[in-house]
């Protein structure tokens, strides 16, 4: 790591392990802040009562000070912290006015492109607060830098940063020859294809069923594995059956660990990720790392994780799905972009990505 002055004070903020038990958000974080605990003299954090719900909080062991967090979690959310410090750096847009410096990192623009509701419309408030307080923000792509300065026109951009996430030690690539089982269930190396994370609006998830189909369709009747995102919902189920895909075709899994997930990337067919917008693209990431077909879709932060390819949806025309698949998924040309998009995932590394973060400390 870079070498730091001792005598500026970072105070970081754990309120993301509050806020969900596991999610992008609090992976970013607690890699982040395992490596500046290991980096940084002067650093100290701020946590409430409640963290270890978070299934990475509880599996990190920090040796820098840990001081509590008092009060309403909503009120936290909602008012500046009493922090003073030189640099006090948010996992989840809070700021503090006592101190001289606030660091905000911006991960997309979810809530304002795609609105849902009530906690959409306070996030956006509470983001666009930490931009304004911000004597550097620290964005995890160009597509969520460039969405930034659309949305908040006030921002100096000489004030953004673009820092990419990373991807854990854990993932490379794990390939089988055999059938292997994974939770109690046989699969067949290069046999399904695999969708990861949840399946809300923007992630598209009824373009991975129409995808299913198609290939169904063309003979090549492989099953869908998805991972997270909890059980598939009446409506979505309505919508399989209509395109023709039965139960037995799709297996979910709501949570494995990172080595059997690991195992799923290495032997799928493909990976299916047609998000209609994305701020970085973390299961892209990993599941390149892994020797994984990516199959992304054009136009969001993905292009920056998978580069230039034919295996893209351009979400703008149909018939997307019988043009990727006529490419060959396991075609020559198939297997040089499994190789060229894991050799392009080596540049998303927490090590250089928290080495940067301490450059923008030092910058302040």
């Amino acid at each position: 790591m870079l070498p730091y002055r001792r005598e500026k004070i970072i105070v970081c903020d754990n309120i993301v392990f509050e806020l969900q038990s596991v999610g992008g958000v609090s992976k970013y974080w607690s890699e982040t802040i395992k490596r500046l605990d290991n980096s940084l003299d002067a650093l100290s954090f701020l946590e409430g009562p409640c963290v270890e719900q978070n299934i990475f909080r509880a599996e990190l062991s920090l040796r820098s000070p840990v001081f509590p967090d008092r009060g309403w979690l909503l009120r936290r959310r909602l008012f500046s912290s009493r922090v003073q410090a030189d640099v006090f750096h948010s996992s989840y847009y809070r700021i503090s006015h006592q101190t001289k410096a606030n660091i905000v990192t911006i991960h997309d623009f979810m809530n304002e492109l795609f609105p849902t509701g009530p906690r959409d419309v306070l996030l956006a408030r509470l983001k666009r607060r930490a931009c304004r307080n911000a004597k550097m923000i620290v964005a995890v792509s160009e597509r969520t830098r460039q969405d930034l300065l659309k949305h908040y026109p006030f921002v100096d951009p000489g004030r953004v940063k673009v820092i990419y996430n990373g991807v854990d030690g854990s993932f490379y690539p794990d390939p089988r020859k055999h059938p292997f089982g994974i939770d109690g269930r046989s699969l067949t190396p290069r046999g399904y294809f695999l969708y990861v994370g949840g399946r809300g609006y923007c992630k598209n998830f009824p373009l991975v069923l129409r995808f299913l189909a198609e290939s169904r369709r063309q003979g090549l009747e492989l099953p869908l594995i998805t991972v997270g995102g909890g059980p598939l919902t009446e409506s979505e189920w309505t919508f399989a059956r209509e395109l023709g895909i039965q139960e037995s075709a799709i297996h979910q899994y709501y949570h494995l660990p990172t080595s059997e997930l690991r195992v799923l990337y290495s032997n799928c067919m493909a990976l299916l990720i047609p998000s209609i917008y994305e701020g970085f693209g973390l299961p892209a990431a990993e599941g390149a790392r892994c020797g994984a077909l990516v199959l992304s879709a054009r136009g969001s932060a993905l292009d920056e994780i998978v580069g230039e390819t034919e295996f893209a949806f351009d979400l703008r025309r149909e018939e997307e799905a019988s043009r990727l698949l006529s490419l060959g998924l396991e075609s020559q040309y198939g297997e040089s972009e499994r190789v060229r998009m894991q050799e392009r995932s080596n540049k998303f590394n927490w090590d250089s990505s928290s080495e940067r973060l301490i450059e923008v400390y030092n910058e302040i």
